[in-house]
């Protein structure tokens, strides 16, 4: 490595933590001491990178290519206890959101007033969707339970058609018809806007003979057909009844690995990912049926290994300032220290990781399911009973208040985690005289967080052991003079090079743009 200019650390673009990582610890924000990770290209963790000015014509006066900021934090939306656990789904319709947890069904206004509608047996998250009846009928189905009509007035009732509708695995509602699939490979369509069946109104999936049928989605104007092994895609063809309304017009080769392993159909959202029996993510975007393999070889590995071991994988989604992500999670109860999360950005095509507090150490995020309400992306709470709301002005994991600052203020502090790519000099070692960094600073705020701060610390063993982090200020609001903050005298790099950590717990806005070290003997 050359002494006489400081040299770029690399950062990256989409998180890569490798594979040796994933043998010997799972994917938290820290890993035990004494574990190594030589095959990794940097983790991006609670945070995202993206272009800054215009990416088609660069070198235009921006401050760098790129910028890592913060990812959103969360807002408690119910106004009061919910007293649920284990969130399971929502809709929004009309001017109420029905929401599921565990064993119970709810609704919530605009305003963040619960009510509770009663029992809903079941715990695993639900499909669920309305028709344009008026009122409409909302109807949720359970895949150990079955359906239930949430929206008789009162408790939430068993629905089975008069009989006529055997028990479903899930739902879904387009032109005028609720499609109700079964396990046994057959898809029911109901009356039109009506909770009406007719027994003889029905298809089966026979693309695949060894498959089973998992889930119904509404995509396109196309009902989606997901089995163990293939997806069936049909469409209207205005069959009368009692024939069944839809055709078959394709079969993809990628099926669902489990039924909850799908996202992105949600009104608003329109991009469609889920989980294929080959362990990879895949993306069905607008105007296209030919699905894309988007998965990085970590992921891909990640999920491979916790199906095998029976645990569930969760999709869900959410969308802030014109950005769109998927949420990849592995579920599993009780929660612990195993548990990840993954995000794709579809405005950049790149990958993060979402972690939160959860006893003491980095856990999964604590967002699950997700759907679009009152102008919000609402989401449940792993932690807790909360229906919870994205936040982009947020910079905690969750602060509870609709809209307002609490009285005494609860919040839970969200980690921003960059991990740099290795800085190679292999054979030759190197004294760090001194590394720059270059963040957005004056962040901090008088009334909140009086003196922000990040902790910058550096391996030199690839990630075995990590330096003590050295804390330099991130400035108060209007006050900072300097983008640039430096750290000196860091020690003589190991055989293979040096890698960087940057972390920032404090609620202000995080942006980080890049950074350099250098052994020039000169440079204090």
């Amino acid at each position: 490595m050359a002494v006489s200019k400081p040299v770029p650390i690399p950062w990256p673009l989409s998180s890569a933590p490798g594979f040796p990582s994933q043998i010997t610890f799972p994917l938290s924000a820290s890993p035990p001491t004494g574990t190594s990770n030589p095959e990794s290209a940097g983790r991006l963790i609670n945070c995202y990178a993206e272009p800054l000015g215009d990416p088609s014509s660069p070198g235009r006066g921006e401050p760098a290519p790129q910028v890592w900021r913060r990812s959103p934090g969360l807002t408690q939306f119910n106004a009061t206890a919910t007293g649920q656990t284990g969130y399971r789904g929502g809709l929004q319709v009309v001017n109420l959101a029905y929401e599921t947890w565990s064993n119970n069904a709810s609704t919530v206004d605009g305003s963040g007033t619960y009510t509770s509608l009663g029992s809903f047996p079941g715990t695993f998250p639900v499909s669920i969707a309305r028709n344009l009846n008026s009122p409409p009928d909302v109807v949720a189905v359970d895949i150990g339970n079955g359906a239930y009509q949430l929206s008789t007035g009162g408790a939430p009732a068993l629905y089975t058609g008069g009989g006529n509708l055997p028990q479903p695995n899930s739902v879904c509602f387009q032109d005028g018809y609720f499609f109700f699939t079964i396990g046994d490979g057959r898809v029911f369509a109901s009356g039109i806007n009506a909770l009406t069946q007719n027994a003889l109104t029905f298809i089966r999936v026979q693309a695949k003979s060894n498959a089973l049928l998992l889930r119904g989605i509404a995509y396109q104007g196309n009902l989606l057909l997901f089995t163990t092994a293939s997806c069936e895609v049909w469409q209207d063809v205005a069959n009368t009844a009692p024939n069944f309304p839809y055709a078959r017009l394709l079969v993809l080769e990628f099926g669902l690995i489990q039924a909850n392993a799908v996202a992105g159909f949600e009104e608003g959202f329109s991009e469609l990912f889920w989980v294929a029996q080959d362990f990879n993510v895949y993306w069905m975007t607008s105007g296209t049926l030919q699905p894309i393999n988007i998965t990085p070889a970590d992921l891909s590995r990640q999920i491979e290994w916790h199906v095998r071991d029976g645990h569930q994988i969760y999709a869900s989604c959410y969308s802030f300032a014109g950005k769109k992500f998927l949420v990849i999670q592995h579920l599993s109860s009780p929660q612990d220290s195993d548990d990840w999360t993954w995000e794709f950005n579809l405005n950049t095509k790149r990958w993060n990781e979402r972690t939160s507090l959860f006893s003491g150490a980095q856990s999964k995020w604590r967002g699950v399911g997700g759907h679009p309400a009152f102008g919000r992306w609402l989401m449940g709470d792993a932690q807790s009973g909360n229906l919870l709301a994205i936040d982009d002005v947020n910079f905690n994991d969750v602060t509870l208040g609709l809209g307002t600052v609490p009285s005494p203020f609860v919040s839970s502090p969200m980690l921003f985690r960059m991990e740099s790519g290795l800085v190679g000099n292999f054979p030759n070692r190197q004294a760090i005289r001194r590394a720059d960094f270059q963040f957005v600073t004056g962040v901090g705020s008088p009334l909140t967080v009086l003196n922000p701060q990040c902790a910058i610390s550096w391996s030199d063993d690839n990630t075995r052991t990590w330096q003590a982090p050295r804390l330099r200020n991130l400035g108060q609001l209007f006050q900072s003079k300097s983008t640039r903050i430096t750290v000196k005298n860091t020690g003589q790099t190991g055989a293979d090079g040096r890698r960087w950590r940057i972390d920032v717990s404090d609620p202000v806005y995080t942006a980080f743009m890049n950074a350099t070290m250098s052994g020039n003997p000169r440079e204090f």
